[in-house]
């Protein structure tokens, strides 16, 4: 099974590829800007960005109307969960910038974590306040309300936090994504 990690710009590009060569799991990176074709992947992961640009926006809405309708398996993190809740209709709004260690509440039994809380590492300035219809809330914590959320039917997911750098929580998270 490959793997697509689309680099939007995140700082933390590296710790994903890191989190996945640790775990043994193959994977091709590539800019959001670069050329490649989506339906060559089994899973997709969709990193954080710094920048806000338009370009990045408009290339992952099309990364996530191509994975919904083939039914491929994606995980956007940070910016890539509130790109996803963006395309299907959801809402973000900006907040304070948080940054650092948060405890989140898992409060939906879920198979990307069977803990019930866990620490996990926080960098943005932007959250989720709406979902979009057809997803459900799994976790939250003090700063953001949908921490971890998921389509019901298919298999997309997303953590506003940056599990690549969350420790043995956010490993066991990737995996379980990666174990789908």
């Amino acid at each position: 099974m490959t793997v697509l990690v689309v680099d939007n710009g995140s700082p933390f590009v590296k710790d994903i590829t890191l989190c996945l060569d640790k775990i043994g799991q193959d994977y091709v990176l590539k800019k959001y800007y670069e050329d490649f074709n989506v339906s060559n992947f089994e899973k997709v992961i969709l990193s954080g960005r710094q920048k806000y640009k338009k370009e990045i926006n408009s290339v992952n809405s099309k990364i996530i109307k191509t994975c919904f309708a083939n039914e491929t398996p994606i995980l956007g993190i940070c910016y890539g969960a509130e790109i996803i809740a963006l395309t299907f209709g959801g809402s973000i709004n900006k907040t304070d910038q948080v940054q650092g260690l948060n405890r989140i509440k898992i409060t939906l039994p879920s198979i990307l974590l069977k803990e019930t809380h866990c620490n996990v590492y926080e960098s943005h300035s932007y959250a989720i306040s709406h979902l979009p219809e057809n997803f459900i809330c799994i976790a939250s914590s003090a700063s953001a309300k949908h921490e971890i959320f998921c389509h019901s039917s298919k298999r997309i997911f997303d953590t506003q936090f940056h599990p690549e750098k969350s420790g043995h929580c956010g490993t066991e998270l990737i995996r379980n994504f990666l174990n789908l």
